[in-house]
């Protein structure tokens, strides 16, 4: 096989539309790769009518070394209405293979949830587990020695960078259908929390004027909005504020979303977000928390971004084991006194089997009860989910309060809930 260059095809995969989401993983890595002077070439799918046949042709055209996929997630984890992708991906890899001796590697967010499992169920030779930027040039070196591994490779911090933006995507097409074009100012999450699958993982910074001079990119090309992809944007206070004072010194005039904790924040956040265009702030909370000083934090947050015009939707996460409903009936009395713009309220906490809140679930006999999906085999890959909120007693305890709205009712996320009159 001619390796010289090497020859690697990346493929999205996802064909959600509720909203379409732009891979940026992708774009952070065919910029990496192309540094190192391999050739790649990109196949997105999301729009595709026909999937299959694209992925065939493409191959036959290209003539890649390697293919490699992009796995955001393996559902759409909303439930009722939940949708599972990995049957597809492993269809897509079906094809890959009958065409040809090539090795096929996968990533993105959703490798977390259960490395070996997805591996395993795809087929696929290598999954990379975080970061790719500086892991694949190295890996890709040779690709003979990846076909048949079945290895499960932990990606390395990448060195601070400025990507080009724009060229592998049809971004017009994404924002056409209310899909945002996102960027990152960092990878990781040092949180402990029991039902994430991105808690305590490797924390890096990007350099704040590598992140600005992407961002200049993307106004040059008439973006006007974009969303922060981040797990959570004050990881870190002083990055946090490192940051926005040379966003807000290039005045590039765009405006963007982003996700926070409660925790980490001061005036000076607020108002430099408001400065830079922030007009809307998730806050991701569960009821979990019994300490006063997190519900004052979220009090003070919702009263920060008031201050500053920023609008603040909560992403409450409720209805864990041993929790009794006099808790789901204090925190929502909470969230009617201190006035945030939105409250989206999830009670079906989606089921991983590397989560801790997982290990609690399946070590107690009495809650078996409440779990909801195909759970006969243990791996969890198709969504199974714990609840004993059920949506009937929520609905009756949220009454008609246009405050509150229950995840899963419809396929939309918050940044698609529009101000009252737009």
């Amino acid at each position: 096989m001619d390796r010289s260059p090497t020859k690697i095809l990346f493929v999205n995969p996802n064909r959600y539309h509720s909203p379409p989401v732009i891979p940026l993983g992708l774009e952070y890595v065919t910029h990496a790769l192309r540094k190192h002077s391999f050739t790649v070439r990109v196949l997105d799918l999301c729009f595709s009518g026909d999937s299959f046949r694209e992925l065939e042709e493409e191959i036959r055209s290209f003539a890649p070394h390697v293919v490699g996929l992009t796995l955001r997630n393996i559902d759409s984890v909303l439930y009722p209405d939940t949708e599972y992708f990995l049957p597809e991906i492993k269809e897509l890899i079906g094809r890959i293979r009958r065409m040809g001796d090539l090795p096929v590697l996968i990533g993105g967010a959703a490798l977390p949830a259960d490395p070996e499992g997805i591996l395993n169920f795809v087929g696929a030779d290598v999954a990379v587990v975080g970061p790719g930027e500086k892991t694949l040039p190295r890996i890709l070196q040779d690709v003979s020695e990846l076909k048949g591994t079945r290895r499960i490779i932990y990606g390395e911090p990448p060195e601070s960078f400025c990507p080009r933006r724009g060229e592998l995507f049809s971004y017009k097409e994404y924002l056409s259908q209310d899909g945002l074009v996102g960027f990152e100012t960092h990878k990781g999450c040092s949180s402990r929390c029991p039902y994430c699958m991105e808690a305590q993982s490797p924390v890096h910074y990007r350099d704040p004027s590598d992140v600005v001079g992407e961002l200049r990119q993307l106004a040059e090309l008439g973006i006007t909005r974009l969303h922060l992809c981040d797990a959570e944007f004050n990881e870190d206070l002083g990055a946090a504020l490192a940051f926005l004072r040379v966003f807000e010194e290039a005045g590039l005039g765009l405006q963007w979303i982003l996700y926070m904790k409660p925790w980490n924040y001061s005036f000076e956040l607020f108002e430099r977000l408001r400065k830079t265009g922030a007009d809307l702030v998730t806050l991701s909370v569960d009821s979990l928390q019994s300490s006063p000083d997190y519900w004052k934090d979220v009090e003070e947050m919702i009263s920060l971004a008031g201050q500053n015009g920023i609008r603040i939707s909560i992403d409450f996460l409720t209805g864990f084991p041993y929790e009794d409903e006099e808790t789901l009936k204090r925190s929502l009395d909470f969230f009617r006194k201190t006035g945030p713009d939105e409250v989206v309220v999830n009670v079906y906490l989606r089921l991983y089997r590397r989560l801790s809140l997982t290990r609690i679930v399946q070590s107690d006999p009495s809650l078996a009860s409440f779990l909801i999906g195909p759970k006969e085999n243990g791996d969890l890959l198709a969504p199974v989910f714990y609840n004993h909120v059920l949506s009937e007693r929520l609905r009756e305890l949220i009454g008609q309060d246009p405050l509150f709205r229950i995840a899963g009712a419809e396929k939309i996320v918050n940044y698609q809930v529009r101000r009252p009159g737009e």
